[in-house]
């Protein structure tokens, strides 16, 4: 009867040890994930943030902004580990902060993409009439409306390009299905439920780059037909001059709509507040 008893005693006590080590387990994974998952959320938000810095810059008064910025962001990204870690690095924080590197460095490749083009374009003197009677120089800028319509392509899709790159870097991790879909949950209700797409429009930007293109080309095929005289263009042929003003007219209307439009690519998001 006593081995029974103390059988039985061995018998809860291991039990009870065991739901003990399994709850610690638990709470062990639990914390672990919500750190991971805090890393990330900052990280993006740290990405976002950097681009809305971005959209507020002159571009004509600062074209080389981006360069700052890019530095800026790297800088913040590897400071972000040290502030959220607490107790010892384990395995799925250390890929979390591989994550975090590899989406600054995505990000800050993408503010590149849609920002760099917009600090080269921008200078006055790039539609110099000097400038526009030299054949390298219009083909120059036609290279500039290329990298112009990449940019707008870039911009449209901000967001939807940043999500598929937080899941592409946790697929290659190897996060679980469970986890990721945790991660997701925070990094949404933390940062990216704060923000959505702005008004920029990409037609619209292209519109306005393919009436530059038009002006680019025109002048190139008509390379004979005018001459600078002071500050400004002149053209032999009347039928000639007015399609080139009248190019021109609807260019300079549009610059100021075109570089407005990037500032909007992505606007904070207006969220009720519940009773």
């Amino acid at each position: 009867m006593k081995k029974i008893y103390l059988f039985s005693t061995a018998l809860v006590l291991a039990t009870v040890a065991g739901l003990y080590g399994l709850n610690h387990y638990r709470a062990v994974k639990k914390d672990q994930q919500q750190q991971v998952a805090s890393l990330l959320a900052s990280c993006v938000n740290q990405g976002i943030l950097t681009l809305f810095r971005l959209q507020t810059n002159d571009w004509r008064a600062r074209p080389d902004f981006y360069r700052q910025q890019e530095e800026t962001l790297s800088t913040t990204a590897r400071q972000l580990p040290q502030k959220i870690l607490h107790g010892e690095p384990f395995k799925k924080w250390k890929y979390a902060v591989k994550i975090c590197e590899q989406l600054s460095r995505n990000s800050n490749l993408q503010h590149i993409t849609i920002f760099k083009p917009l600090g080269k374009f921008s200078p006055s003197e790039f539609s110099g009439p000097r400038q526009l009677k030299k054949r390298k120089f219009l083909h120059k800028r036609e290279r500039m409306i290329g990298a112009l319509m990449e940019s707008a392509q870039a911009a449209s899709r901000y967001l939807p390009d940043l999500r598929r790159d937080i899941n592409t870097q946790l697929q290659e991790y190897g996060f679980s299905d469970a986890e990721k879909t945790y991660i997701f949950q925070r990094i949404n209700a933390d940062v990216l439920d704060f923000y959505q797409p702005g008004n920029f429009s990409a037609k619209k930007a292209e519109t306005y780059l393919k009436r530059i293109s038009a002006f680019n080309k025109l002048l190139a095929k008509n390379h004979g037909k005018y001459t600078v005289r002071g500050n400004s263009l002149y053209f032999y042929d009347q039928n000639l001059r007015s399609q080139v003003l009248d190019l021109n007219r609807a260019i300079l209307q549009g610059e100021g709509p075109f570089f407005a439009d990037y500032t909007q690519i992505v606007v904070q998001k207006q969220i009720p507040v519940q009773p």
